[in-house]
């Protein structure tokens, strides 16, 4: 039998992502070939370890293959393939090991089975899988397999099981922990745009090592060596006593290459200072994503056509062209960024001149644009950089949540922060708003300023060093045995009805002297019986 064609095709096919042999379901037509890795579950078959091929299985993989490239002809992200392939995995080993029917009339029931499985493993004492991951699992074949089966939305396959989305409730966070935050954030953005200045067209073709200035108190010795990925022994001041003579040409190599250049071509003696292209372009896409609050997907596919500004307040609505979405897109930019992103453009324009993207990087070997572009995505470079001068890294996430609920402090404004922030006023809250102590505690000041009966400017120093009005009035719960408000008592303070508490440490210690007078009151009294110094004590618990 003629092994059928069962890879996944993408939509450009010379910059598909390279995923290899993972992208192929055809080892899924061979028994055990769902528990061995691709590569060596390819190699196995060639020799016939894995036995016949399964023709039952034949309908089952076509559909997923055609759902899947289906998917990539709508738009779909080519790196969600690899997504869908490892939960797609999971769940043929599973209908392997139990030796179920892979008839796609039986799909189903299948399904149904398999999110029970995960259900009952997600709960297990010390499972490795979480609820969560159980549900995302399910979910993602839900939508694959209810596409196949043209079932509803409505009545989605994982809404037939027991699994449910686990939604994890944002943690409040502290003053501290909220200035530690602001500052780590702060700290990062200086540093960025003092590499991104220093990292000029002329830097990258000067001598090396770069040295940049840095801004006062970010890092030791207030500047940063870059060497364009030049090795130890070729930074080396001076040649050292007792180097062998191979060691002294590489040495007169090295200063060689350190010197000024015309062309950063590694054939042409620009040894690796594509480095610090690479370098520039990411720490201008940082600051970008700071700017715009732009998702780092979305600002990784800008295309570099020309930009239209168009003024807004103290802010620019900016257009261009987006890549994998063939139309404009929009964003806004804070009016004194515009300069920074143009100087920006000119540096793309003179090092990648062919390219179409907006954020181009140089691949591994300086030739040209990189495929991958994963220096856009986990930023390895610059987390190293970061860890070696003792700075804290804030991720792109990270990032945008803490400028999402930076905006929403200072505006107040749910809808404003939404709508600067490019989603809905929903997704804010679910997503993005994170309880601040610091928020928390304006607010209820703000409310008990705006509702409280007795006006800031009428109220007067108390007797325990709190706040009222200086007239005094018994609460309708004041215990027998405890004297009436009268502005001279200090337990009478406890029940009046003006008495108001103040945030300050003289209140507090005079709060804790009076306990412990009371207490000492209290205990010489011979009576077992409740006395009035209890009751105050009870009360200033």
């Amino acid at each position: 039998m003629t092994t059928p064609d069962l890879l996944i095709q993408y939509l450009d096919k010379e910059n598909a992502p390279r995923y290899g042999s993972r992208s192929d379901l055809t080892r899924f037509l061979y028994r055990g070939g769902a528990s061995l890795r691709a590569d060596l579950a390819f190699k196995k078959i060639a020799v016939g370890a894995l036995g016949a091929i399964r023709t039952e299985r034949l309908e089952l993989l076509q559909a997923v293959k055609e759902e899947l490239e289906n998917r990539l002809y709508a738009g779909r992200s080519e790196k969600s393939v690899p997504h869908y392939l490892a939960t797609f995995v999971g769940f043929m080993r599973f209908l392997d090991e139990g030796q179920h029917s892979f008839s796609l009339a039986k799909l189903e029931f299948n399904f149904l089975e398999y999110a029970e499985y995960l259900f009952i493993k997600s709960r297990k004492k010390g499972s490795k899988l979480s609820p969560k991951s159980a549900y995302i699992k399910a979910a993602t074949l839900s939508s694959i397999f209810g596409s196949i089966l043209s079932i509803p939305e409505t009545v989605r396959l994982i809404n037939r099981t027991r699994l449910r989305a686990v939604k994890e409730a944002p943690k409040a966070v502290s003053r501290i922990a909220e200035k530690q935050n602001l500052e780590a954030t702060f700290k990062q953005g200086n540093f960025l745009v003092d590499i991104a200045e220093g990292l000029s067209k002329e830097a990258v073709y000067g001598p090396l090592p770069l040295e940049i200035p840095i801004r006062a108190g970010l890092v030791e010795g207030n500047e940063v060596l870059l060497h364009a990925g030049l090795q130890e022994l070729e930074l080396a001041a001076t040649p050292k006593p007792g180097w062998a003579y191979q060691k002294k040409v590489l040495y007169r190599e090295a200063l060689k290459r350190r010197e000024a250049v015309s062309d950063i071509s590694p054939r042409r003696g620009g040894a690796k200072r594509w480095h610090l292209v690479n370098l520039r372009v990411q720490a201008e896409f940082l600051i970008f994503l700071a700017q715009t609050g732009m998702n780092l997907t979305q600002a990784r596919e800008l295309g570099r056509g020309a930009l239209k500004y168009k003024p807004l307040g103290d802010s620019w609505q900016v257009r261009c062209y987006k890549n994998r979405r063939g139309g404009e897109v929009s964003f806004r930019i804070y009016k004194s960024y515009k300069p920074f992103l143009e100087r920006f453009r000119a540096f793309v324009n003179h090092f990648f001149p062919d390219s179409p993207n907006f954020f181009p990087q140089f691949d591994n070997y300086g030739k040209g644009e990189s495929v991958s572009r994963t220096g856009l995505t986990h930023f390895v470079a610059f987390r190293q950089l970061f860890e070696a001068h003792g700075l804290a890294w804030v991720t792109p996430r990270e990032l945008r949540n803490t400028r999402v609920n930076w905006l929403l402090r200072r505006s107040g404004d749910p809808e404003l922060t939404a709508d600067m922030a490019q989603h809905t006023r929903e997704v804010l809250k679910d997503q993005y708003e994170r309880p601040s102590q610091q928020r928390a505690m304006v607010e209820v000041a703000r409310f008990w300023s705006k509702h409280d009966p007795i006006k800031q400017k009428d109220l007067k120093a108390s007797v325990i060093s709190s706040s009222c009005n200086g007239d005094p009035e018994s609460v309708a719960d004041r215990p027998g045995g405890i004297v009436e408000p009268n502005c001279v008592n200090p337990s009478g303070c406890l029940w009046c009805k003006h008495h108001r508490d103040v945030d300050s440490e003289d209140y507090i210690w005079s709060i804790s002297s009076f306990r412990h007078l009371k207490t000492i009151e209290a205990s010489m009294t011979l009576s077992r019986e409740e006395v009035p110094s209890d009751v105050v004590v009870d009360r200033l618990l």
